[in-house]
C-alpha cells in the first residue's frame, strides 16, 4: 500500500507518490498538481474542496474559506453557511480530497502519508495537523520541516557537509530558513519569514497599478469588482514570469481599462514589498551565523519563486543565482 507525500499549502497543496525510484505528483480531478487550500458549502449543503470552492470565496463569501492554514493551532473558528468549523476540520477536508485523488490515480487505497509543515510550527500546531490528517482518514507516518525536505532534494551526500538558504515563498507566506546537511541528515539553523506576505501582494500592486493608470479608485471598488481585478492582475503576473512584456485588459461592469506591464515596471512599484522580502532573509542569516559567501546555494519554493524579480532579487541579496530545479 502506497505512502503518499503532502504538501498541505496555505494557498494551495499538493500529493505525491515514490515510484520507480522518483517521485511523482499526483493530479486531482481536474488533472491539475495543485489544488487550491479552499473549501466551500454548496446551497444543497455539498462540500466543495478545491477550485469549484476558490472560484466561491467572491461569489459566496459567506460559505466559503481559504487561508486557514494560518489558524492551524489556534482557537478560531470559521462559519460556513451556519456551520463552524475549526481549522484542522477545513484543513482535513482539503487532505481528504488528496487522499481521494491519489486513490484514484494509484487505483488502491491510501492510508498513509507524510506532511510538511513549516520549520516555525509549534507542538500545537503540529498536532492540529495530525489531527487533520486523522480526520481525514490518513495515518500521518511523519511530520517533515517543508525546508529540511526542500534541502533534501537538493544535497547530495557525496559533496560533503554543506549549508543553504531556502527560501519558501508561496501566494499568502514567506518562510526563510538556514539549513546545514550532512550524511542525509538536516539540522535547521535558523527560520524566519512573513507570514502575511506571498505573491498575492503582487497582484494587489498590479491592481493598484491598473487602477492609478485608468483614473479608478481601488478602494471604491465593490467586492466582485476587486475579485475581478485581482484574478487578472495575476493573469498578467503570470504571463509577466514567461514574456518580457504583459498586457492586462478588463472590461467588467465598473472597472474598464488596460495596463501594459514590463518587469522593470512592476519592480519599480514593488520596492515595499522587496523590503519585506529582505528583512527576513537578513534576520535568518544573522540567527544562523553564516555569512551568504558560505551559503552552497538557494534553494527557491513556491509558485511565487518562479516570478523573475524575485529571483533577481535573491540573486541581488544573496550574491548567486537559485537553483533552477527546485520548486
Amino acid at each position: 500500500m502506497a505512502v503518499i507525500g503532502i504538501d498541505l499549502g496555505t494557498t494551495n497543496s499538493l500529493a505525491a507518490v515514490w515510484q520507480q525510484d522518483r517521485s511523482r505528483l499526483i493530479p486531482n480531478a481536474l488533472g491539475d498538481v495543485l489544488t487550491p487550500s479552499a473549501v466551500s458549502i454548496d446551497e444543497d449543503g455539498t462540500v466543495l474542496v478545491g477550485e469549484a470552492a476558490r472560484q466561491r470565496l467572491v461569489s459566496h463569501p459567506e460559505r466559503s474559506a481559504a487561508a486557514f492554514k494560518r489558524a492551524m493551532g489556534t482557537d478560531r473558528t470559521y462559519s460556513l453557511a451556519g456551520r463552524t468549523f475549526t481549522p484542522e476540520e477545513l484543513s482535513a477536508l482539503v487532505l481528504r480530497q488528496l487522499k481521494q485523488d491519489a486513490e484514484a490515480f494509484l487505483g488502491e487505497p491510501v492510508e498513509e502519508a507524510v506532511i510538511s509543515v513549516p520549520a516555525y510550527f509549534n507542538d500545537r500546531q503540529r498536532a492540529a495537523t495530525k489531527r487533520a490528517g486523522q480526520l481525514a482518514g490518513l495515518r500521518v507516518e511523519r511530520l517533515v520541516n517543508e525546508p529540511s525536505a526542500a534541502a533534501l532534494s537538493c544535497y547530495k551526500p557525496e559533496e560533503g557537509e554543506a549549508s543553504f538558504l531556502v527560501f519558501d515563498f508561496g501566494g499568502g507566506t514567506l518562510d526563510v530558513s538556514v539549513v546545514e546537511c550532512f550524511d542525509n541528515v538536516v539540522n535547521i539553523l535558523a527560520v524566519s519569514g512573513d507570514n502575511a506576505l506571498g505573491g498575492n501582494d503582487f497582484d494587489e500592486v498590479i491592481a493598484h497599478l491598473f487602477c492609478v493608470e485608468n483614473g479608478l479608485d481601488y478602494r471604491g471598488l465593490d467586492r466582485a469588482a476587486k475579485a475581478i481585478l485581482l484574478e487578472q492582475a495575476e493573469k498578467c503576473k503570470q504571463a509577466l514570469t514567461e514574456n518580457p512584456m504583459a498586457v492586462m485588459i478588463v472590461d467588467s461592469p465598473g472597472v474598464k481599462g488596460a495596463l501594459t506591464l514590463t518587469g522593470k515596471k512592476l519592480v519599480e512599484h514593488s520596492q515595499k514589498l522587496l523590503e519585506r522580502m529582505r528583512t527576513p532573509v537578513a534576520r535568518a542569516l544573522r540567527d544562523s551565523g553564516l555569512g551568504r559567501g558560505e551559503l552552497a546555494g538557494v534553494i527557491p519554493v513556491g509558485g511565487s519563486c518562479k516570478m523573475p524579480l524575485v529571483r533577481q532579487y535573491l540573486t541581488h541579496l544573496l550574491g548567486q543565482r537559485p537553483k533552477q530545479n527546485a520548486q
